[in-house]
C-alpha cells in the first residue's frame, strides 16, 4: 500500500474540525488459500483475493461510512471524495489519471511447507479424514489525522473437519478445530494436537440430564469466560447482567481475567487494532470484581481506547470486540481438582459457545467429556450441552484453579451482529458447581 500518507491526511483533516471528531482511512489485503483434504489426497485448492478501503466519518452518534474495491491511493482518494460529498463539506477535486505505478501484489500464503507436513502427520497419525486447512493472510493499514499512520500483517492457520480414529469402540469419526498463528510453534503443537485428536477412548455413553459440577479442561474455560465475560462487558452492549456492576463482587478473590490482544501467540492476538491504536490488556474480572469495559474510539470517554476497536472487513465500521481472553492460573494440579470435584463432569473439548445477555444465559456445546464418580475418571461420555446463568456460574468457580494455563485451539472465530473477527483465550482447568447438563 504505497500511499502518499500526507496527501490522505489533508483530505481528511477538514472533517476533524470539532473535538470527538472521528475521521480514517482503512484498507485491507486478504489473501486466502484453503485445500480440502479427503484419506491424504488434496482434493479441491481455493484461492481468496480481496481488496477493499473505505473512508469513516463520526461526529457524535452520527457516522457514515464509504466503501470502495481497491487497496490503492486512488481507491482512498475515491473513498474519502465520497465521505466529504456525504459531510457536506468541499469536495476533492476530480483529476486526470496519473498513470499510477501498479503496486506489486503481494504474495499467497505459503502452502508447500504446510503441505507437506500435513501429509506426514494425517498419514500417520489418521490416514482417513476429511479437513479444511485455511492459511489467511491479512494487511490492513489505517490513517487517521493527528494519529500514527499504522500498518499491521497477519497471517492465521485453520484446521477443521473430522479425523477416522481406531478407538477401542471400533473406528470413529471425530470432530477436529484448531486455530494458531504461523508461527515456529505452530507444527509442532499441531502434531501434538492431531495425535491427540485420535487418542484411544472407551465407548462413549450418552450425556446425563440435570445439575452437575464441572472442570473446563485443557483451556476451555476462556470460551465460557470469553461469552459471560468478553461480550457482556464490550462497550456497545448496554444489556447485559454486568452493565450495572462495575466493581461488584461476583466471583472468588482468586480469579483473575484479562482481555490481552498483544498476546500475539493465540489466534486473536494484534500489534494495533483496526482504529490504529495500540492495545492493552483489560481487566474483565479483578480479585472476582467486574473491570472495565472494552472500547474502540466511538466509545471510549476520557480514558482513551482501550485497542478493541475490530472489524470484519473493510465494508464494516470498527466496533468494541474482545480479543484473546487469559485467565491467571492457580497452583492445584489436574489430579486434585478432580478429587476436589468427587463427582461430576471433566470437559476437554469445546465446541461451539453462546449468550443471551438480555436474559443472563449461556449455553457451551462439548462433544465429549468424562463422567467423575469419588474422585476418579469414570465413564466416556457423548455430545452434551452444558448451560447456566451468568451471574450464578461467576459464583460456582471453586477458588482452586489449575496450575497450568493451556491455548484454546479449538476456539477460532466470533460472529456477533454480523461481524466475525478471529478470537482466542487460554486458560487453566477452572472447577464449576451447579450448571446444568443435557445431551446434544
Amino acid at each position: 500500500m504505497n500511499w502518499d500518507d500526507a496527501a490522505v491526511l489533508r483530505w481528511l483533516e477538514p472533517l476533524v474540525s470539532r473535538k470527538g471528531d472521528i475521521a480514517e482511512v482503512f484498507a485491507e489485503r486478504l489473501r486466502e488459500t484453503t485445500l480440502e483434504w479427503r484419506d491424504g489426497e488434496v482434493r479441491a485448492v481455493r484461492a481468496r483475493r480481496e481488496e477493499g478501503t473505505s473512508a469513516r466519518w463520526r461526529r457524535g452518534g452520527s457516522e457514515s461510512l464509504i466503501f470502495v474495491a481497491g487497496a490503492s491511493e486512488a481507491s482512498a482518494r475515491e473513498a474519502v471524495r465520497g465521505l466529504r460529498e456525504s459531510a457536506g463539506t468541499s469536495p476533492i477535486p476530480i483529476r486526470a489519471a496519473k498513470g499510477e505505478a501498479k503496486e506489486e501484489d503481494s504474495p499467497p500464503p505459503e502452502t508447500d511447507r504446510w503441505t507437506r507436513r500435513l501429509v506426514a502427520l494425517l498419514g500417520r497419525h489418521a490416514s482417513k479424514h476429511r479437513v479444511q486447512w485455511r492459511v489467511r493472510q491479512t494487511e490492513r493499514r489505517i490513517l487517521s489525522p493527528g494519529r500514527p499512520a499504522a500498518t499491521a500483517t497477519r497471517r492465521l492457520l485453520s484446521l477443521e473437519g473430522t479425523l477416522v480414529a481406531a478407538s477401542r469402540a471400533g473406528d470413529e469419526s471425530r470432530s477436529v478445530a484448531f486455530h494458531a498463528p504461523d508461527s515456529d510453534a505452530a507444527p509442532d503443537e499441531l502434531r501434538s494436537f492431531i495425535s491427540a485428536a485420535v487418542s484411544p477412548r472407551d465407548r462413549a455413553v450418552p450425556a446425563p440430564s440435570g445439575d452437575t459440577d464441572a472442570i473446563l479442561a485443557r483451556g476451555t474455560a476462556a470460551l465460557l469466560f470469553h461469552e459471560i465475560l468478553g461480550h457482556a462487558l464490550e462497550a456497545d452492549m448496554e444489556s447485559s447482567p454486568l452493565s450495572r456492576l462495575s466493581d461488584a463482587h461476583v466471583a472468588v478473590p482468586e480469579l483473575e481475567v484479562l482481555d490481552d490482544p498483544r498476546r500475539l501467540d493465540l489466534f486473536g492476538g494484534y500489534e494495533r487494532d483496526d482504529e490504529g491504536t495500540a492495545p492493552h490488556a483489560v481487566k474483565l474480572l479483578h480479585a472476582g470484581r467486574v473491570g472495565a469495559r472494552l472500547t474502540d474510539r466511538a466509545h471510549a470517554g476520557a480514558s482513551g481506547s482501550s485497542g478493541h476497536g475490530r472489524r470484519s472487513g473493510p465494508a464494516q465500521p470498527p466496533r468494541p470486540r474482545g480479543a484473546n481472553v487469559v485467565v491467571s492460573p492457580g497452583g492445584a494440579t489436574s489430579d486434585e481438582l478432580v478429587r476436589r470435584l468427587s463427582n461430576g463432569i471433566w470437559i476437554e473439548e469445546l465446541g461451539r459457545g453462546s449468550v443471551d445477555l438480555a436474559g443472563g444465559t449461556f449455553r457451551l456445546e462439548f462433544s465429549r467429556a468424562r463422567r467423575v464418580r469419588r474422585g476418579r475418571f469414570s465413564d466416556e461420555l457423548g455430545p452434551g450441552i452444558l448451560a447456566g446463568e451468568i451471574l450464578a456460574t461467576l459464583k460456582g468457580i471453586e477458588p482452586v484453579l489449575g496450575r497450568e494455563s493451556h491455548a484454546c485451539r479449538g476456539m477460532g472465530w466470533c460472529a456477533r451482529a454480523g461481524d466475525v473477527v478471529a478470537v482466542q483465550g487460554a486458560a487453566p482447568d477452572v472447577l464449576i458447581r451447579g450448571l446444568a447438563v443435557r445431551p446434544a
